[in-house]
């Protein structure tokens, strides 16, 4: 079973995955049943690697 932490992982997985194929915010909400706000929240909190 899995815990509440790994869903939410692997949902932000997705949310990047999709984000970096191009999909825009709306798409994903709908494409995963989540709100506008929480993958807009996922995107801005995520630590960019520098290169």
């Amino acid at each position: 079973m899995r815990t509440e932490e790994e869903a939410k992982y692997d949902l932000d997985e997705r949310i990047f995955e999709l984000y970096d194929t191009g999909m825009s915010i709306q798409e994903i909400s709908k494409e995963l049943d989540t709100t506008a706000d929480y993958i807009t929240n996922v995107l801005k909190n995520a630590s960019v690697e520098a290169t």
